[in-house]
């Protein structure tokens, strides 16, 4: 099966489609690690149950489909976006990328995040977790304004601005390209390549 094979069998919106593409395509321009790159293209599969769909910031077209479709979501996999993409994953038989995806997760309940915590990731989650933190609403920018889209959409500051720098200088360091380099003119071309991949 193709990555768009599984967007289109779990019916992913657009917006989260061209999110989890953007992701994609910054592991890819990281690494040619199939894992890698395939983790941060399936990393917010479930991601429809959190929508807040009556928001007009979302920009979503058809919101009557899209709310039927997370009523199903949430009904068949639970309201807890995590929970729903181990579910999804799991029941497309792409279990192996939750254990990714759990060791991407440890990041966010961590006030202090250092080289050490860093190392101990698996690459997969270190390259998704660099990703979803270049990747806005608009989308690839740097970390800091990432930073400042999360504070803006949840209306507190992110304890992800402990960390970002050192997450971006450590993977800078493992690297083989200036990572603060890539933008959406980079990432864009590479999503047809990245919808046809196989998992």
């Amino acid at each position: 099966m193709q990555i768009r094979d599984l967007y289109d069998k779990y019916n992913i919106m657009p917006q989260l489609r061209e999110h989890q593409l953007r992701v994609g395509g910054i592991a890819r321009l990281i690494t040619d690690d199939h894992d890698s790159i395939v983790t941060a293209l399936v990393h917010d599969m479930g991601n429809i149950v959190k929508f807040d769909l009556d928001n007009p910031v979302t920009l979503i077209s058809d919101v009557d489909k899209w709310k039927r479709e997370q009523a199903h979501v949430r009904k068949t996999y639970g309201h807890d976006a995590h929970e729903a993409t181990y579910a999804i994953l799991k029941e497309a038989g792409l279990d192996k990328y939750n254990t990714h995806l759990r060791d991407e997760g440890r990041a966010y309940d961590n006030e202090t995040l250092d080289i050490n915590f860093f190392e101990s990731m698996s690459k997969p989650a270190l390259f998704t977790l660099y990703g979803d933190m270049r990747v806005s609403v608009v989308g690839v920018v740097s970390m800091q304004e990432r930073i400042e889209d999360l504070e803006r959409r949840y209306g507190a500051p992110r304890t992800e601005s402990k960390w970002v720098n050192k997450l971006e200088d450590y993977i800078q360091s493992i690297a083989s390209i200036d990572v603060r380099s890539i933008t959406e003119e980079s990432v864009e071309p590479l999503f047809d390549e990245l919808l046809t991949m196989t998992v």
